[in-house]
């Protein structure tokens, strides 16, 4: 796991999220090291609750195309 990957980690747990949220959010999210420091950045920022997480996820995973997990 890289750093920003445990700092997002950290922050996701600091916030209370869920930790099938967190494991599924790494998964997806380390497909890409910039996309683990824009979401690093954007929880910082506007410390989101889970929902608002979520969607700013979906939203990446559409811009860049991804497929889910696998």
């Amino acid at each position: 796991m890289t750093a920003n990957e445990q700092a997002l980690l950290a922050q996701m747990q600091d916030l209370g999220y869920s930790h099938g949220l967190c494991i599924t959010a790494l998964q997806i999210l380390s497909q890409d090291k910039l996309a683990v420091s824009d979401m690093l950045a954007f929880i910082y920022d506007e410390q989101p609750s889970e929902e608002d997480f979520i969607k700013e996820m979906a939203r990446m995973c559409e811009a860049n195309s991804w497929d889910t997990i696998g």
